[in-house]
């Protein structure tokens, strides 16, 4: 199995948990807020089409970002190599076995429902919104990457 394969399944399977763990969370929300589960479930059909219709997007733009990253390793070397790649879209099943990892000592289902989606949440968004970007940044003030990009950009024009 090459790297991408695997790469494109551990996605596939860290998204599936993605939404889970929002799904709970918001049924979880709504529960809390006094709704009776016979309207939860009547939103959560309507949710379930959107979501597809996201994950469909979401999908697809990995899927074309994988082929993109390669294309401009040179510019970004950490953030377009498979240990990066992988670390990056198994990182919601990370945080979701870290907040297990986290209550292991106190545990109950209630308590799970509820650390266990918000650890994956905040792991992901951490990761995702603070870190990768910030890493990303970084490779493109780096010499050789400034270097490249210059030649590119002369090389289009």
């Amino acid at each position: 199995m090459t790297a991408r394969t695997l790469l494109k399944r551990i996605h596939v399977a860290a998204t599936i948990w993605f939404i889970v763990c929002v799904g709970c969370l918001v049924t979880i929300a709504l529960h809390q807020a006094g709704l009776k589960w016979w309207l939860i479930f009547p939103l959560s059909g309507h949710s379930i089409l959107m979501m597809t219709l996201l994950v469909s997007l979401y999908l697809f733009a990995f899927f074309r970002g994988v082929d993109g990253a390669r294309y401009n390793a040179i510019e970004h070397p950490l953030t377009s190599s498979d240990c990066y790649l992988g670390f990056y879209v198994s990182t919601p099943l990370i945080g979701g076995l870290l907040a297990l990892a986290a209550i292991s000592d106190d545990y109950s289902l209630h308590r799970a429902l509820l650390v266990v989606p918000m650890g994956t949440l905040g792991t992901t968004f951490f990761v995702w919104i603070v870190i990768d970007p910030l890493a990303g940044m970084i490779e493109t003030l780096l010499p050789a990457s400034r270097r490249h990009r210059a030649e590119r950009l002369a090389a289009r024009e």
